[in-house]
């Protein structure tokens, strides 16, 4: 006897899950300003169940009726805007972090919107699943400086105390070439969660990924010394420089500027691992040197 896999619909509770989510996905739509226009030639009625369809469709729920291919003739009309879309995907996001779902099913649901953003809004090219996340856990919750400095701080300790290394790498995207970096708000927010799937895929399990609220991606390497933590940048930097960042206008590549500090007698606390990575960061990309230790 086969058994089919279970779906996050499965996994967080079905169809109870499903009709709070859509409740509270419903309510902060219709409360954004620049959202709740979208409400005006529509009925609310079938805009609600709408979402409860879209919600359903992207947890995986097998008997969705929720079919994406007459998403162009239901979205287009409607002219919605780019930066609209991503204003959905914020919120959908928000309303799934405060229901504790887990960083990387939070990503394979978004992915799975994405995947459908050319139906939605129109006038751009599909994504062509660039941008498929594996595990992101920590970036839901380590998203402050507060946050990361907790984090070293256990880390610190247990190189103090029982001499476990640690190593912390600061991370930027940076130009590729001559192409430069995107500058639309919606884009940075792409390329900001494009970094962050290929970055899930590339550190290992054991290490804590985030990103702050500035952008910069961090990434504590758990029982790593300077010369692992070295080799460990110069593969992400080498893994980076094959992935494609998908634009409204094509692909382009991008290039990692990473600032590398280890925890020993020069740097021994997290405020001194912080300060040694940023001083490198802040030389990494100069004269072609795209990884710099402190």
């Amino acid at each position: 006897m086969s058994h089919s896999t279970p779906t996050l619909f499965d996994k967080y509770g079905g169809v109870p899950v499903v009709r709070k989510l859509v409740r509270e996905f419903h309510q902060r739509f219709a409360a954004s300003p620049t959202l709740k226009r979208y409400f005006d030639t529509v009925d609310t009625e079938k805009f609600i169940l709408h979402h409860a369809e879209l919600i359903a469709y992207t947890l995986g729920r097998p008997a969705a009726s929720f079919d994406p291919n007459n998403m162009s003739e239901q979205h287009h009309p409607l002219d919605i805007s780019l930066s609209s879309f991503e204003k959905v995907v914020d919120i959908l996001r928000q309303v799934l972090l405060d229901a504790k779902f887990e960083g990387r099913d939070i990503a394979q649901i978004l992915h799975r919107l994405y995947q459908q953003r050319h139906r939605i809004v129109p006038n751009i090219v599909p994504l062509d699943d660039i941008y498929i996340p594996e595990h992101v856990d920590d970036l839901s919750g380590l998203g402050n400086r507060e946050a990361i400095r907790v984090a070293l701080t256990d880390a610190c300790a247990k190189y103090q105390q029982e001499q476990q290394p640690v190593a912390l790498a600061l991370m930027r995207a940076a130009p590729s070439g001559r192409e430069p970096l995107p500058t639309h708000p919606a884009e940075i927010q792409m390329l900001q969660r494009h970094l962050a799937g290929a970055l899930s895929r590339t550190a290992r399990r054991a290490d804590t990924l985030g990103r702050r609220e500035d952008g910069v991606f961090v990434l504590v390497l758990h029982a790593t010394d300077p010369t692992k933590a070295s080799a460990a940048a110069r593969r992400i930097h080498a893994a980076m420089k094959n992935e494609f960042f998908a634009t409204a206008h094509g692909k382009q590549r991008i290039e990692l500027a990473i600032g590398l500090a280890s925890c020993g007698s020069a740097f021994s606390s997290s405020d001194d691992l912080i300060q040694a990575a940023e001083r490198a960061l802040g030389r990494a990309g100069q004269s072609g040197q795209m990884i710099v230790v402190a």
